[in-house]
């Protein structure tokens, strides 16, 4: 494959791209390792050493964890611009990865992060400021999830697509989001959010099409988790 450089890169919001300076261009091309994750394809597994940090190029990574009886729970998703593989340096996975679409992945490894932190103290600044950011959202989510009805949980996903992945210009999520994945991220069964799904079409929020979903009106998702977000915030996952 072409490996693409940060040069050319267009996802701005890239923190390593962000924080680029001139002086360390070359050692970044050089230091960087870029392959194409085909469709399901393991990114990383639980219980493997952590090596060091990926970023999503263009595609979209599914993190999740194990659960009893082989289940898996989708505790995060990234796509172009984005980090995962980002619980630690020195340890194991506790949670595997894997491309929900195909995707084009940009790994850095611990050794050259750590020269990276030394020259670039802003890039350092501004990882500990994610991983602050994904701590609390992530807090959040778990604390209002143990509270809410199905209602409210399924309605919670769907805004949260809605917010972080757009929506393409028939007004649906983006294909790759199915039934199980919402039912995963709102931690209940695909049975039960179908029937909620039924409901939202009736009430003329979504409309279910095939294998897609279109969000019909967004703003009447939010008033139902209102009580837990506020109207300002993104609901993070």
């Amino acid at each position: 494959m072409k490996k693409i450089s940060c040069k050319d890169c267009p996802n701005i919001s890239c923190l390593i791209k962000k924080n680029s300076v001139p002086a360390w261009d070359e050692f970044i091309e050089q230091a960087k390792y870029q392959a194409i994750y085909k469709k399901d394809y393991s990114v990383f597994v639980v219980g493997s050493p952590i090596a060091g940090l990926f970023f999503v190029q263009n595609g979209m990574i599914r993190e999740f964890v194990l659960r009893p009886h082989n289940d898996t729970e989708i505790i995060h998703f990234a796509n172009d611009g984005q980090v995962f593989g980002h619980v630690g340096f020195s340890n194991i996975y506790s949670s595997g990865a894997d491309a929900k679409i195909d995707s084009t992945i940009c790994f850095f490894n611990n050794e050259v992060l750590d020269k990276m932190y030394g020259i670039n103290q802003k890039l350092l600044y501004d990882l500990m400021l994610y991983y602050s950011n994904v701590h609390s959202e992530s807090t959040q989510r778990l604390m209002n999830l143990s509270q809410m009805n199905l209602r409210e949980k399924v309605a919670s996903v769907l805004f949260y697509l809605y917010r972080n992945f757009g929506l393409n210009s028939s007004d649906e999520l983006l294909e790759c989001f199915n039934r199980d994945d919402i039912a995963s991220l709102a931690c209940t069964t695909t049975e039960q959010v179908s029937r909620q799904l039924s409901d939202f079409q009736k009430e003329n929020i979504i409309e279910k099409r095939t294998r897609r979903i279109a969000i019909l009106k967004p703003s009447e998702l939010q008033d139902i988790i209102k009580d837990y977000y506020g109207l300002s915030q993104i609901v993070g996952v």
